[in-house]
């Protein structure tokens, strides 16, 4: 391939879509955007289609982890993450939450981030966002980025909010718009009833542009050097080896699990290791690919004894129905995401801020087994409610690791989830406090059986187990890559990898600290500020 590419995005996600539409604005740069997977379709618009994708191996990349949850255990937990143009936006649940100002702050004080801190944050989500309630100092308006707030409401949901205010939660019109303990309607990025994915609102613009090329079904296997710098990547498209030449940078948006793995195979990691999988090091850094930080979450359906739900509008004649009204109106339960009803609170942290993060929606799928505790194919045939709930500031570390040499070769991922006493409790704690949402007035009255894991699970220790056994990834992957001012950081504060030239990464894997809250936002802001970067301040 004799092309020479000003810039190369490897990966069509939340950040690269950004990256892609903010240098392609130039007409003198010339940008080549890879894609893995393949082209958007039908159910990727559609906002309540996140059940079908998720279980569509079309749309999404499945990730065997090698480390079980329990010792001599099966190791049959598998992560998921977007696959094809949008990436993981445009499979998630559309939840639009932006993280609290300290989180950011955390990252520059403490991490030597400089300029990630919560004014700058803020100032790159209201330059993404346009929000019926803004403009406002904490909400964007006229932005890229529809952002639409309580898009469906019922009055089960109203006494979802209600039973939080029980607990002392503060009511609120816009999760985002203050810190704290809070409870309120999720705001979602939908526009007019359709998914607004990174691809849709970033992607198709830039594509438009002649000086833009989209290469999908293109799996990034290494970058090639020149020394140190950085001269192009060698992809696999279709089955055959490609290299695609770079005079400029090469921008990683691949997400935590795939962006650390191709600095890996491009020599970029733990020499040692490296040389193990039959990789020759170029920059012996063991931090690629540590540092693995998750949002633990956990699934709990209740049934309703009084109150139908929504659980009728997704089989049989109901289903029909709704999804009638959705092609007619672009309007109804099919035109907002899984949950309407999010709540943000403290269990167990010792410093009192928020460290969990509550989904409420009245519907519940049937009940599975330990390998599959809540199939998203199935849904349940009588009336119930689930909460669903996110640990936000675990302080376990787990590592993603190449398993060889090849894009193909499977990686070694080692969450290490509950190795700490303070993860191990907040687990517990978790389970308490969303047992005692469920009970709180209202909604209390209307909540019947809890299906899982049921009220005879009731020590600490047997709840425990109940989590450590039947808790989910919660898709909110960071740190693998981590930025940072010392010699423990993968990138620096301008996302420049360290030892090598023309390589930035720009995804949630730079993320130094979790944000309390969804990544999908997050990860739009960095390839925002990424994108600022490199055109004030070229390689």
């Amino acid at each position: 391939m004799n092309e020479n590419w000003d810039y190369i995005v490897v990966g069509a996600g939340s950040s690269g879509c950004v990256v892609a539409e903010k240098l392609s604005a130039d007409p003198r740069n010339r940008v080549l955007v890879l894609e893995a997977g393949g082209e958007s379709g039908f159910w990727n618009r559609v906002p309540k289609g996140v059940a079908k994708l998720v279980t569509n191996p079309d749309r999404i990349w499945a990730y065997p982890v090698a480390q079980p949850r329990e010792e001599n255990g099966p190791a049959n937990e598998v992560w998921i993450r977007g696959k094809g143009v949008g990436g993981s936006s445009s499979v998630n649940g559309m939840i639009w939450s932006r993280g609290e100002r300290e989180d950011y702050d955390a990252w520059e004080r403490d991490h030597g981030a400089a300029g990630w801190n919560g004014d700058s944050m803020t100032e790159a989500f209201l330059r993404l966002e346009d929000h019926p309630y803004g403009p406002s100092p904490m909400l964007g308006s006229g932005g890229p980025v529809h952002v639409e707030p309580e898009i469906y409401t019922y009055p089960l949901a109203d006494e979802m909010i209600a039973a939080g205010e029980a607990l002392q939660l503060k009511r609120v019109r816009e999760l985002n718009e203050q810190p704290g303990p809070r409870v309120g309607y999720y705001s979602h990025n939908i526009r007019r009833g359709k998914r607004e994915s990174a691809a849709r609102t970033f992607l198709d613009p830039a594509r438009r542009r002649p000086n833009v090329r989209v290469v999908t079904g293109a799996r990034a296997e290494r970058i090639t050097f020149d020394g140190k710098r950085a001269t192009g990547i060698d992809v696999l498209v279709d089955g055959e080896m490609t290299h695609f030449a770079c005079s400029g940078e090469i921008v990683v948006s691949a997400g935590a699990i795939e962006s650390p793995l191709l600095l890996q195979r491009s020599g970029i990691g733990d020499a040692a290791w490296l040389r193990g999988k039959g990789v020759d090091p170029l920059i012996d850094n063991a931090h690629v690919g540590a540092h693995l930080n998750e949002h633990l979450s956990l699934s709990m359906p209740y049934r309703l004894k009084s109150g139908k739900g929504t659980n009728r509008q997704f089989y049989g004649a109901g289903a029909a129905l709704a999804m009638a009204r959705y092609m007619l109106t672009g309007g109804g339960i099919m035109a907002t995401g899984p949950f309407e009803v999010g709540a943000f609170l403290n269990v167990a942290h010792p410093d009192g801020r928020v460290d969990a993060q509550f989904y409420l929606g009245a519907y519940t799928f049937e009940v599975g087994d330990e390998n599959n505790p809540v199939p998203l194919d199935k849904i349940d045939r009588q009336p119930g409610i689930t909460i669903y709930a996110s640990l936000l500031r675990l302080s376990s570390e787990g590592s993603i690791r190449i398993g060889g040499a090849g894009v193909s070769d499977a990686p070694d991922i080692q969450p290490n989830f509950l190795s700490t006493e303070h993860d191990r409790a907040s687990a517990v704690a978790l389970v308490r406090r969303m047992r005692a949402f469920m009970d709180a007035p209202p909604l209390g009255a209307r909540v019947g059986e809890e299906l899982l894991p049921g009220r005879d699970v009731e020590g600490d220790e047997a709840i425990l187990a109940f989590f450590r056994r039947y808790s989910t990834c919660g898709l909110h992957g960071i740190g693998t890559c981590r930025m940072g001012s010392g010699d423990d950081s993968v990138v620096d504060a301008q996302l420049r990898v360290r030892g090598v030239t023309g390589v930035r990464v720009a995804d949630c894997s730079i993320m130094p600290g979790q944000v309390t809250g969804n990544t999908n936002a997050p990860a739009m802001a960095i390839g925002l500020r990424c994108a600022d970067m490199m055109r004030q301040a070229p390689a």
